[in-house]
């Protein structure tokens, strides 16, 4: 089915509502388009496209499979191509009864194939044990549940158990390769990964509501406050305004000892006028770099971005600054209690570049507010560096505001408390609440911006 497949993986690229017989040939680079109707008539049979007209096509998207092949296509891209063979369906018939194989236990055949999946996609994932190599698949991840479904295929053991000897090889692996003897070390990376089995880390595919036809008013409303703006030098003052506000918010969340006054010194007089802790004041400076970034609209949203944003927030504080974290982080209150727990260091990578890509799918679909809201949650669960996480999350909420050409909005320090509650009432999918505390909070401030 490997042709067939490529029409379906180029039709879920495009995503049009339907495509001529010339244009479904071009997916095949045939040269003839009488070339792929043969092709065309099992995808038929199959009920996987269905015929609008004479020689026009479309995805039959009632049809299971269909929406299976679009969720794999929409994280994977052209690599998905390599999911859908009748290789891999053996392949995956193999890890079906027995999820953790050593190399010698693949057929040496299929061997090639099983690093490429691993590489491309991560379905299958690789694991090394001195000069011994491992692989087992992910069967927690919806991509490859998908995929399972896809082929038919029935899982035939104990999966909690199976979690449960991942969680041991990876904390016996890991330890040895980074040479661990802390306890304390050893422990959030089980922990971590256990959160991470369980999908805890992870909400884009159990969003709830995503549509709320009340935020239809903030166009409106944005665009008559724009209206307000005639004098160019009046709205320049009242960003710098804003700014200030914002950076002493934003780093007060975060623990930051200065005084509103003191922020306001360092801002327009210059560090040497506050007496305090060097890094308090290089948190208020750092902050007022990196929030030039995000009223920059040429940037563009993916990784490189957000590792200078946080770059920006965290030189001469983080050793680290502008890189994912490399060792394992839990998050705690100010007592050191544990509040949640964050996506292993292994699995960092790969869990923003979906969050890049489902941005990328949804930017012109969703309304900002709530592409803002929805992108910040999981950032802060994903919690991708070390420190400033935060700072972080609430940049890019408001870079994703003005990118869409809506006012930016301060999470205020005295309401810190509504803000955590907010984010970890999402955790399940249900972002409702917190996108109206986002509402209230846009209304509030527009009216005074």
């Amino acid at each position: 089915m490997d042709k067939e497949i490529k029409i379906l993986i180029g039709m879920c690229l495009n995503h049009k509502e339907s495509y001529t017989s010339e244009e479904l040939s071009s997916f095949l680079k045939l040269k003839f388009k009488e070339g792929v109707y043969p092709y065309l008539n099992k995808l038929l049979e199959k009920r996987f496209i269905e015929k609008e007209e004479r020689g026009v096509y479309k995805l039959n998207n009632s049809n299971q499979k269909i929406s299976d092949i679009k969720f794999i296509v929409n994280i994977f891209k052209e690599d998905s191509e390599i999911l859908f063979t009748i290789h891999t369906k053996r392949i995956l018939e193999k890890f079906s009864s027995k999820p953790v194989l050593k190399t010698n236990e693949l057929p040496y055949h299929n061997l090639v194939i099983v690093k490429d999946i691993a590489k491309k996609t991560r379905i299958i994932y690789s694991m090394h044990e001195g000069n011994i190599n491992y692989y087992f698949i992910r069967t927690w991840e919806e991509p490859t549940r998908r995929l399972l479904d896809f082929f038919d295929i029935k899982i035939k053991f104990d999966e909690d158990e199976f979690k449960n000897k991942v969680v041991k090889s990876f904390s016996a692996f890991t330890k040895r390769q980074k040479e661990l003897n802390d306890s304390d070390k050893a422990e959030k990376e089980k922990e971590n990964l256990n959160y991470y089995l369980e999908g805890k880390d992870f909400i884009l595919n159990k969003l709830q509501e995503t549509d709320f036809p009340v935020l239809n008013a903030l166009n409106i409303l944005t665009e008559n406050k724009k209206k307000e703006f005639t004098n160019p030098f009046e709205i320049t003052k009242r960003i710098i305004e804003w700014k200030m506000k914002y950076i002493y918010n934003t780093d007060k969340i975060e623990g930051n000892a200065l005084s509103m006054e003191e922020v306001r010194s360092i801002l327009s007089l210059g560090a040497e006028t506050v007496q305090k802790e060097k890094k308090e004041i290089l948190e208020t400076v750092n902050s007022r770099t990196a929030l030039d970034n995000i009223f920059d609209t040429s940037n563009v949203l993916n990784i490189d971005f957000i590792k200078k944003l946080h770059l920006a927030t965290q030189i001469g504080i983080d050793d680290n600054a502008g890189n994912f974290k490399i060792d394992e982080v839990v998050v705690t209150d100010h007592n050191y209690e544990l509040l949640d727990r964050t996506t292993p260091v292994k699995f960092t990578a790969e869990r923003m570049q979906i969050l890049i890509d489902w941005y990328n799918q949804n930017k012109n679909k969703l309304h900002p507010l709530v592409l803002a809201s929805i992108f910040h949650n999981q950032f802060v669960y994903i919690h991708p560096f070390h420190d400033g996480n935060g700072r972080v999350a609430r940049l890019l909420f408001n870079f994703i505001l003005i990118k869409h050409g809506f006012f930016p909005i301060i999470f205020y320090n005295d309401d810190k408390n509504r803000y955590y509650n907010h984010i970890r009432t999402a955790k399940n999918g249900d972002v409702k609440q917190f996108v109206y505390y986002c509402l209230e909070l846009y209304r509030e401030q527009l009216e005074v911006f």
